[in-house]
């Protein structure tokens, strides 16, 4: 009779059976329950970010916000202020990445997601408008190629050598995998058309028909972007929705086991502290931060042809390498962390869904953006960049493909990298002098 009396008193109560049980709103906040909170708060990444932004470098670095902004109103070095700006970055991009994190406590999956792919690219999206509005277009393909091959080469390289260093593969759910990386090589097929397009002409040479117009290829790439923008939204359907089972499954078995936490008698963990921001705090850091962002990178965009006259390098440099490399290397390191804590796979789909973020909704927004404000911003790239984008996209399909990886497979991706940045470094660039038109 006791032992009755006691699994009755340990049932849970109604209230908190129904609080635990799955929201199938997209739009719905996550259920306040404290151990889906503590997982939710303190997935792999937030902590790992949360770690990063903690450390006293980066805070450190936070002094060159307003030094940077402040040397380039007084008229400072070109130098200067690009190198002080372009250190600005890593801290803004910290405390971005920190905000949405703590927001998406209060938000849907959709809005979570919609916060990953716009402020989660903020430095790509707003380098992308500011270069526009100054007439700079060749800095909008610059930056958005030179983000990509960092997360197609640079940071899945970086993951398998430091994780994979000790084991004789890394393994991943291949079912998962395959589907996100076919949408991968896809989409950057489709970003590519344009520039095959031109490259490639007609056979027939004798028709004055048969060469590709500038209206044409601009026709092509607004064609682009819409079915690109299209396919984001049935990406965020597939992904949340239809096939959420399948990524739910993934990160449930990357997590690790249930009991794998050390929870106190509440449910809270013990040795995590709590969340850096409240909901409001969270969206006034949100706010600060991109204003801060775009002053930063406006110093930048003036400056960068400058530095790079003045140090003999290529146009295109300064906002190819430099400032996808520093500015995003706080989540590169946060996903570099992820991977080596065991969490390989998690890694990989977050490398995976950042490429698919650029390419679905930030290219195909700056594109539609240029439309509205009738300028001639198409998806034709300077061919040696979209073979190298092309190149790298096919190099990572075939290391990840099979689902499992080695140490010697990322020491490739990242010589692959370091090969393409010193042939940026020596191959001179194209002088980029379009200005908008009224």
């Amino acid at each position: 009779m006791q032992s009755v009396r006691h699994r009755h008193q340990q049932l849970p109560p109604l209230d908190s059976m129904s609080a635990v049980s799955p929201n199938n709103s997209l739009l719905s906040p996550i259920p306040s329950t404290p151990l889906r909170v503590a997982r939710q708060q303190w997935r792999p990444f937030h902590r790992a970010i949360v770690k990063i932004g903690s450390h006293q470098c980066v805070k450190a670095m936070l002094a060159t916000v307003p030094i940077g902004i402040i040397t380039a109103i007084l008229g400072g070095p070109s130098q200067v202020v690009f190198i002080l700006n372009l250190t600005a970055l890593i801290p803004l991009t910290t405390l971005l990445t920190i905000s949405i994190a703590d927001l998406s406590m209060e938000t849907g999956r959709v809005v979570d997601e919609m916060l990953k792919a716009t402020v989660g690219n903020a430095i790509e999206l707003i380098l992308g408008v500011v270069a526009m509005n100054s007439g700079h277009l060749r800095m909008i393909h610059s930056t958005l190629i030179g983000s990509m091959l960092c997360y197609m080469l640079l940071v899945p390289g970086s993951c398998f050598c430091l994780t994979g260093y000790d084991k004789d593969h890394l393994h991943f759910d291949r079912t998962l995998i395959s589907i996100m990386s076919s949408l991968m090589i896809a989409v950057c097929m489709s970003l590519l058309i344009p520039t095959i397009m031109v490259t490639f002409p007609s056979l027939d040479t004798t028709s004055p028909q048969a060469s590709v117009t500038r209206l044409e290829i601009v026709f092509v790439s607004r064609a682009a972007a819409i079915v690109l923008l299209v396919l984001f939204g049935v990406f965020l359907l597939f992904q949340l929705k239809s096939h959420a089972s399948i990524f739910d499954l993934a990160e449930a078995s990357s997590e690790g086991p249930p009991g794998s936490h050390c929870l106190n008698d509440r449910g809270i963990a013990q040795d995590r502290p709590a969340r850096i921001f409240a909901p409001r705090s969270a969206l006034i850091a949100l706010v600060t931060g991109i204003s801060c962002l775009i002053m930063c990178i406006l110093c930048i965009v003036k400056s960068a042809d400058r530095v790079a006259q003045q140090l003999g390098l290529s146009s295109a440099f300064p906002t190819l390498v430099l400032v996808p490399l520093i500015g995003n290397s706080a989540r590169y390191v946060s996903i570099v962390m992820v991977s080596r804590q065991g969490h390989a796979e998690s890694a990989v789909r977050a490398i995976i869904n950042s490429i698919l973020r650029i390419t679905l909704l930030v290219i195909p927004v700056l594109i539609i953006l240029g439309w509205v404000l009738n300028l001639p911003i198409t998806l034709q790239m300077d061919t040696f960049e979209a073979t190298m984008l092309f190149l790298a996209s096919m190099v990572l399909i075939h290391v990840i493909q099979n689902g499992k990886s080695n140490y010697f497979e990322g020491l490739m991706l990242v010589g692959t990298y370091i090969i393409s940045v010193a042939a940026f470094y020596m191959r001179p660039g194209t002088t980029d002098t379009t200005k908008p038109t009224p």
